[in-house]
Protein backbone atom coordinates (compact mmCIF):
# COMPACT_ATOMS: atom_id res chain seq x y z
CA UNK A 1 0.00 0.00 0.00
CA UNK A 2 1.33 3.42 -0.94
CA UNK A 3 2.17 5.71 1.96
CA UNK A 4 0.83 9.29 2.11
CA UNK A 5 2.82 12.21 0.70
CA UNK A 6 5.08 13.95 3.22
CA UNK A 7 6.88 17.28 3.48
CA UNK A 8 10.24 16.93 5.29
CA UNK A 9 11.28 20.29 6.76
CA UNK A 10 14.86 21.09 7.79
CA UNK A 11 15.68 24.44 9.44
CA UNK A 12 19.38 25.29 9.38
CA UNK A 13 21.98 27.98 9.87
CA UNK A 14 25.75 27.91 9.28
CA UNK A 15 26.05 24.10 9.15
CA UNK A 16 26.28 23.13 5.50
CA UNK A 17 28.56 20.13 6.10
CA UNK A 18 26.13 18.52 8.55
CA UNK A 19 23.18 19.44 6.34
CA UNK A 20 24.80 17.77 3.32
CA UNK A 21 25.22 14.53 5.29
CA UNK A 22 21.57 14.59 6.35
CA UNK A 23 20.36 15.27 2.81
CA UNK A 24 22.17 12.19 1.52
CA UNK A 25 20.24 10.13 4.09
CA UNK A 26 16.93 11.81 3.25
CA UNK A 27 17.29 11.22 -0.49
CA UNK A 28 17.96 7.53 0.21
CA UNK A 29 14.71 6.85 2.10
CA UNK A 30 12.93 3.58 1.40
CA UNK A 31 9.51 5.19 1.33
CA UNK A 32 6.67 3.90 -0.82
CA UNK A 33 5.11 7.29 -1.33
CA UNK A 34 5.87 10.83 -2.41
CA UNK A 35 7.99 13.05 -0.21
CA UNK A 36 9.52 16.47 -0.68
CA UNK A 37 12.48 17.97 1.18
CA UNK A 38 12.33 21.66 2.08
CA UNK A 39 15.39 23.39 3.55
CA UNK A 40 14.83 26.72 5.30
CA UNK A 41 18.22 28.37 5.73
CA UNK A 42 18.82 31.52 7.77
CA UNK A 43 21.71 33.11 5.91
CA UNK A 44 22.99 36.28 4.31
CA UNK A 45 24.84 34.16 1.72
CA UNK A 46 22.19 31.92 0.10
CA UNK A 47 23.48 29.04 -1.98
CA UNK A 48 20.82 26.91 -3.67
CA UNK A 49 20.82 23.16 -3.03
CA UNK A 50 19.99 20.67 -5.76
CA UNK A 51 16.96 18.37 -5.49
CA UNK A 52 15.36 20.19 -2.56
CA UNK A 53 12.96 23.07 -2.14
CA UNK A 54 15.48 25.64 -0.92
CA UNK A 55 14.07 28.67 0.95
CA UNK A 56 16.68 31.13 2.27
CA UNK A 57 15.83 34.03 4.52
CA UNK A 58 18.15 36.76 5.84
CA UNK A 59 19.65 36.63 9.33
CA UNK A 60 17.15 38.44 11.55
CA UNK A 61 17.68 36.59 14.86
CA UNK A 62 13.95 36.10 15.37
CA UNK A 63 14.40 32.63 16.84
CA UNK A 64 13.74 29.09 15.71
CA UNK A 65 9.95 29.41 16.12
CA UNK A 66 9.89 32.04 13.36
CA UNK A 67 11.92 29.78 11.06
CA UNK A 68 9.78 26.72 11.72
CA UNK A 69 6.58 28.66 11.05
CA UNK A 70 8.12 29.80 7.78
CA UNK A 71 8.88 26.17 6.97
CA UNK A 72 5.26 25.16 7.58
CA UNK A 73 4.10 27.78 5.07
CA UNK A 74 6.27 26.15 2.42
CA UNK A 75 5.08 22.58 3.13
CA UNK A 76 3.06 21.25 0.21
CA UNK A 77 1.65 18.14 1.90
CA UNK A 78 -0.73 17.41 4.77
CA UNK A 79 1.85 15.42 6.74
CA UNK A 80 4.87 17.38 7.98
CA UNK A 81 8.13 15.91 9.27
CA UNK A 82 10.74 17.91 11.16
CA UNK A 83 14.33 16.73 11.53
CA UNK A 84 17.40 18.63 12.75
CA UNK A 85 20.27 19.35 10.40
CA UNK A 86 22.78 17.54 12.68
CA UNK A 87 20.97 14.19 12.51
CA UNK A 88 21.66 10.96 10.64
CA UNK A 89 18.82 8.62 9.66
CA UNK A 90 18.46 5.08 8.34
CA UNK A 91 16.64 4.28 5.09
CA UNK A 92 13.50 3.08 6.93
CA UNK A 93 13.27 6.09 9.26
CA UNK A 94 10.58 8.05 7.40
CA UNK A 95 8.34 5.02 6.93
CA UNK A 96 8.52 4.10 10.63
CA UNK A 97 7.87 7.69 11.72
CA UNK A 98 4.84 8.25 9.49
CA UNK A 99 3.08 4.86 9.81
CA UNK A 100 1.30 5.61 13.13
CA UNK A 101 -0.43 8.55 11.43
CA UNK A 102 -2.58 6.02 9.58
CA UNK A 103 -4.82 6.42 12.63
CA UNK A 104 -6.75 9.69 12.10
CA UNK A 105 -6.86 10.23 15.87
CA UNK A 106 -3.06 10.53 15.96
CA UNK A 107 -2.00 14.11 15.32
CA UNK A 108 1.71 13.94 16.06
CA UNK A 109 4.59 11.53 16.51
CA UNK A 110 8.11 11.73 17.88
CA UNK A 111 10.76 9.16 17.04
CA UNK A 112 13.64 7.89 19.15
CA UNK A 113 16.96 9.68 19.53
CA UNK A 114 20.42 8.27 20.04
CA UNK A 115 23.97 9.36 19.18
CA UNK A 116 26.21 8.52 16.21
CA UNK A 117 28.86 5.79 16.26
CA UNK A 118 32.11 7.04 17.73
CA UNK A 119 30.47 9.43 20.21
CA UNK A 120 32.63 9.96 23.29
CA UNK A 121 31.66 9.20 26.90
CA UNK A 122 30.46 12.75 27.62
CA UNK A 123 28.21 12.63 24.56
CA UNK A 124 26.81 9.29 25.66
CA UNK A 125 26.14 10.73 29.12
CA UNK A 126 23.93 13.39 27.49
CA UNK A 127 21.70 10.85 25.78
CA UNK A 128 21.57 8.53 28.81
CA UNK A 129 20.28 11.49 30.82
CA UNK A 130 17.53 12.02 28.25
CA UNK A 131 18.82 14.91 26.15
CA UNK A 132 17.75 15.85 23.62
CA UNK A 133 14.29 14.48 22.93
CA UNK A 134 14.45 11.89 25.70
CA UNK A 135 17.67 10.41 24.33
CA UNK A 136 18.45 6.72 24.33
CA UNK A 137 17.00 6.57 27.85
CA UNK A 138 13.52 7.16 26.45
CA UNK A 139 14.01 4.39 23.91
CA UNK A 140 15.15 1.98 26.63
CA UNK A 141 12.30 2.72 29.01
CA UNK A 142 9.72 2.37 26.25
CA UNK A 143 10.64 -1.31 25.96
CA UNK A 144 10.50 -0.90 22.18
CA UNK A 145 6.75 -0.18 22.29
CA UNK A 146 4.84 2.81 20.94
CA UNK A 147 3.71 5.02 23.82
CA UNK A 148 1.23 7.83 24.38
CA UNK A 149 2.99 11.12 25.10
CA UNK A 150 2.54 14.87 25.52
CA UNK A 151 6.22 15.55 24.80
CA UNK A 152 7.42 16.00 21.22
CA UNK A 153 10.75 17.45 20.18
CA UNK A 154 10.95 18.62 16.59
CA UNK A 155 14.43 17.21 16.13
CA UNK A 156 12.58 14.04 14.97
CA UNK A 157 8.84 14.50 14.64
CA UNK A 158 5.83 14.20 12.35
CA UNK A 159 2.61 16.22 12.58
CA UNK A 160 -0.56 16.71 10.65
CA UNK A 161 -0.28 20.15 9.11
CA UNK A 162 -3.84 21.07 10.03
CA UNK A 163 -3.18 20.25 13.68
CA UNK A 164 -0.25 22.67 13.68
CA UNK A 165 -2.36 25.38 12.06
CA UNK A 166 -5.23 24.79 14.51
CA UNK A 167 -2.74 25.17 17.38
CA UNK A 168 -1.51 28.48 15.98
CA UNK A 169 1.91 27.15 14.96
CA UNK A 170 5.04 27.67 17.02
CA UNK A 171 4.81 30.51 19.53
CA UNK A 172 7.12 33.25 18.29
CA UNK A 173 7.35 34.61 21.85
CA UNK A 174 9.49 31.55 22.75
CA UNK A 175 12.50 33.17 21.10
CA UNK A 176 15.16 31.27 23.05
CA UNK A 177 13.61 27.80 22.78
CA UNK A 178 10.79 25.72 24.19
CA UNK A 179 8.58 26.38 21.17
CA UNK A 180 8.20 22.69 20.37
CA UNK A 181 7.37 21.86 24.00
CA UNK A 182 4.59 24.46 23.99
CA UNK A 183 3.26 23.34 20.62
CA UNK A 184 3.06 19.69 21.66
CA UNK A 185 0.94 20.65 24.69
CA UNK A 186 -1.51 22.52 22.45
CA UNK A 187 -1.77 19.72 19.88
CA UNK A 188 -2.17 17.11 22.64
CA UNK A 189 -5.37 18.88 23.69
CA UNK A 190 -6.81 18.15 20.21
CA UNK A 191 -5.86 14.47 19.81
CA UNK A 192 -3.28 11.77 20.41
CA UNK A 193 0.49 12.12 20.33
CA UNK A 194 2.77 9.08 20.20
CA UNK A 195 6.40 8.23 20.88
CA UNK A 196 7.71 5.73 18.31
CA UNK A 197 11.02 4.31 19.60
CA UNK A 198 12.12 2.56 16.42
CA UNK A 199 11.90 5.66 14.17
CA UNK A 200 15.41 6.57 15.28
CA UNK A 201 17.69 9.46 14.42
CA UNK A 202 21.32 9.70 15.49
CA UNK A 203 21.67 13.25 16.79
CA UNK A 204 25.15 14.74 17.10
CA UNK A 205 26.14 15.08 20.75
CA UNK A 206 27.79 18.16 22.21
CA UNK A 207 30.48 15.89 23.60
CA UNK A 208 32.24 18.44 25.83
CA UNK A 209 31.51 20.00 29.21
CA UNK A 210 31.80 23.54 27.83
CA UNK A 211 29.31 22.84 25.03
CA UNK A 212 26.90 21.25 27.51
CA UNK A 213 27.22 24.27 29.80
CA UNK A 214 26.29 26.64 26.94
CA UNK A 215 23.43 24.37 25.85
CA UNK A 216 21.83 24.21 29.28
CA UNK A 217 22.43 27.89 29.96
CA UNK A 218 20.29 28.50 26.89
CA UNK A 219 17.67 26.01 28.07
CA UNK A 220 17.47 27.85 31.40
CA UNK A 221 17.17 31.19 29.58
CA UNK A 222 14.36 29.73 27.47
CA UNK A 223 12.46 28.50 30.52
CA UNK A 224 12.69 31.86 32.26
CA UNK A 225 11.76 33.72 29.07
CA UNK A 226 8.63 31.58 28.59
CA UNK A 227 7.59 32.28 32.18
CA UNK A 228 8.16 36.04 31.84
CA UNK A 229 6.25 36.12 28.56
CA UNK A 230 3.30 34.36 30.17
CA UNK A 231 3.29 31.54 27.61
CA UNK A 232 4.43 28.69 29.87
CA UNK A 233 1.85 26.29 31.33
CA UNK A 234 0.50 27.27 34.76
CA UNK A 235 2.52 24.51 36.44
CA UNK A 236 5.83 25.58 34.93
CA UNK A 237 6.92 27.87 37.75
CA UNK A 238 6.51 25.01 40.22
CA UNK A 239 8.50 22.70 37.96
CA UNK A 240 11.35 25.21 37.80
CA UNK A 241 11.45 25.48 41.60
CA UNK A 242 11.35 21.70 42.12
CA UNK A 243 14.08 21.09 39.55
CA UNK A 244 16.42 23.86 40.77
CA UNK A 245 19.70 22.47 42.06
CA UNK A 246 20.68 25.93 43.29
CA UNK A 247 17.60 26.09 45.50
CA UNK A 248 18.37 22.64 46.91
CA UNK A 249 21.95 23.73 47.64
CA UNK A 250 20.71 26.85 49.43
CA UNK A 251 18.41 24.72 51.57
CA UNK A 252 21.31 22.38 52.36
CA UNK A 253 23.46 25.33 53.38
CA UNK A 254 20.71 26.72 55.62
CA UNK A 255 20.09 23.30 57.14
CA UNK A 256 23.77 22.87 57.97
CA UNK A 257 24.23 26.38 59.36
CA UNK A 258 26.70 27.18 56.60
CA UNK A 259 28.62 23.95 57.05
CA UNK A 260 30.01 22.10 54.03
CA UNK A 261 28.76 18.61 54.88
CA UNK A 262 25.07 19.02 53.88
CA UNK A 263 26.21 20.22 50.45
CA UNK A 264 28.52 17.23 50.10
CA UNK A 265 25.73 14.85 51.13
CA UNK A 266 23.34 16.44 48.61
CA UNK A 267 25.85 16.17 45.77
CA UNK A 268 26.63 12.55 46.64
CA UNK A 269 22.91 11.76 46.83
CA UNK A 270 22.28 13.28 43.39
CA UNK A 271 25.29 11.46 41.92
CA UNK A 272 24.26 8.14 43.46
CA UNK A 273 20.65 8.45 42.36
CA UNK A 274 21.71 9.34 38.81
CA UNK A 275 24.04 6.33 38.60
CA UNK A 276 21.28 4.06 39.93
CA UNK A 277 18.75 5.34 37.40
CA UNK A 278 21.17 4.66 34.53
CA UNK A 279 22.39 1.29 35.82
CA UNK A 280 20.69 -0.45 32.90
CA UNK A 281 23.44 0.78 30.56
CA UNK A 282 26.26 -0.93 32.44
CA UNK A 283 27.90 -3.53 30.23
CA UNK A 284 26.43 -2.37 26.92
CA UNK A 285 29.08 -2.88 24.28
CA UNK A 286 28.12 0.17 22.22
CA UNK A 287 28.64 2.54 25.17
CA UNK A 288 32.17 3.57 26.27
CA UNK A 289 32.99 1.90 29.59
CA UNK A 290 33.78 5.19 31.35
CA UNK A 291 30.38 6.71 30.51
CA UNK A 292 28.90 5.59 33.81
CA UNK A 293 31.56 7.63 35.63
CA UNK A 294 30.67 10.76 33.64
CA UNK A 295 26.90 10.55 33.97
CA UNK A 296 26.43 12.00 37.50
CA UNK A 297 28.80 14.91 36.94
CA UNK A 298 27.27 15.78 33.56
CA UNK A 299 23.87 15.72 35.30
CA UNK A 300 25.07 18.14 38.01
CA UNK A 301 26.65 20.41 35.38
CA UNK A 302 23.38 20.46 33.41
CA UNK A 303 21.43 21.44 36.52
CA UNK A 304 23.84 24.21 37.52
CA UNK A 305 23.92 25.61 33.98
CA UNK A 306 20.11 25.55 33.80
CA UNK A 307 19.86 27.56 37.03
CA UNK A 308 22.46 30.02 35.73
CA UNK A 309 20.44 30.45 32.54
CA UNK A 310 17.21 31.02 34.48
CA UNK A 311 18.87 33.89 36.36
CA UNK A 312 20.40 35.43 33.23
CA UNK A 313 18.39 38.08 31.40
CA UNK A 314 19.75 38.21 27.83
CA UNK A 315 20.29 41.62 26.29
CA UNK A 316 20.97 40.44 22.72
CA UNK A 317 18.37 39.19 20.22
CA UNK A 318 17.57 35.51 20.17
CA UNK A 319 19.48 33.47 17.64
CA UNK A 320 18.64 30.19 16.00
CA UNK A 321 21.43 27.89 17.07
CA UNK A 322 21.68 24.17 16.35
CA UNK A 323 18.07 23.30 16.95
CA UNK A 324 18.25 23.65 20.73
CA UNK A 325 14.92 22.97 22.37
CA UNK A 326 13.68 23.30 25.87
CA UNK A 327 11.17 21.08 27.54
CA UNK A 328 10.49 19.06 30.63
CA UNK A 329 12.34 16.02 29.38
Amino acid sequence: MSLPPVSILVCTRDRRAMLDTLLVDLHAQDYDGQYEITVIEETDDPRPIEDVNYVPHPVMNKGIAFTRNLAIKHAAHDLIVFVDDDCQVETDWLRRLVQPLDDPQVLGVQGGVTVPDGTNAVGWAETLLGFPGGGVSRIHHSGGKIQETREISTLNAAYRKQALLDAGGFDAAARFGGEDYLLAKKVASQGRLLFVPDAVVRHAARGSLLAIWRWFMRRGMAEAAMLRAGIAPSSYGGFMLRSSLGLKLLCAVALGWWSWWPILLLVLFIAGRTVWKTRWVFGRRDVPAVTWLWVPWVKILMDIATDAGRLHRPTCPAMMVDGDNTGRR
